[in-house]
């Protein structure tokens, strides 16, 4: 769907906060063209920005051991710190170390410490912006352990957690990086599954949404609930259905 025709519904469904998603082309954050379409298109609605995803997957190769790989993926990033900046909006997500799977061992260690360089500069970056980082959870234990790390070396001024409660709940639990590491909560992926990564609406699938409201009460989070679901495998195919499901659904979140 066009980018303008798909704000256009989601301010109809009553949302009044959107995140820029990972493809460029599809919103054209990576031009000042493209970024001044986007405010255009945002004020006409009378919608703001939360947060820009860094571009995937040209933004998901900062451990590589490539130089010139891990590079560029560092100056896409770069390219949506500078589009969340013009944009108002708060933060860029990133992932961290890709693929999974990575054993333990000399390489993973040399990837990691690639990544800790990485996300070094794109903290400079962001702080030089007056936008946040914004690290994101991922689907195995040991990327999660990556995260803990860097959240425990770099600045809660710079850099903070974007907690996604499918990629926990893939490992089969949820909200105890919330709990964990709520203090550095910048946004929130809030979308549903059963067990794979299908970004589906709240209620959906096997999550207890009830925790995730006791958890978030505690947390006095007041920043944005941006849920990142996906029609793609919702019960819900038409899109007026499914935006008015998900706010609903957001709704029941925090009533």
């Amino acid at each position: 769907m066009p980018f303008a025709q798909g704000i256009a519904m989601i301010r109809r469904a009553g949302f009044e906060v959107v995140s820029i998603g990972a493809d460029p082309r599809h919103s054209g954050y990576d031009s000042p063209a493209g970024r001044k379409a986007i405010r255009k298109i945002l004020g006409d609605h009378g919608l703001s920005i939360d947060s820009v995803h860094a571009p995937f997957p040209q933004g998901d190769h900062l451990f590589a051991l490539d130089e010139p790989e891990r590079l560029e993926s560092v100056r896409q990033c770069e390219i949506a710190l500078e589009a969340a900046a013009a944009l108002d909006g708060k933060a860029v997500v990133i992932h961290l170390i890709q693929p999974y799977g990575i054993p333990q061992g000399e390489v993973r260690t040399r990837m990691v410490d690639q990544g800790r360089r990485s996300v070094g500069v794109l903290a400079e970056t962001a702080l030089r912006y007056g936008v946040r980082l914004a690290m994101e959870n991922g689907q195995e234990a040991a990327y999660d352990q990556v995260l803990a790390e860097f959240l425990t070396e770099f600045c809660r001024s710079q850099v903070g957690l974007c907690y996604d409660s499918g990629h926990e709940n893939v490992q089969g639990a949820c909200f105890r990086l919330l709990e964990r590491f709520g203090s550095r909560l910048v946004s929130l992926h809030i979308h549903d599954n059963r067990g794979t990564d299908t970004h589906t609406l709240p209620y959906e699938g096997s999550i207890d949404w009830d925790r995730f409201r006791g958890v978030l009460s505690r947390l006095q989070y007041r920043g944005n609930l941006l849920l990142e679901a996906d029609i793609r495998n919702s019960q819900f195919k038409d899109p007026v259905v499914f935006l008015s499901q998900a706010m609903d659904r957001a709704l029941r979140l925090v009533a």
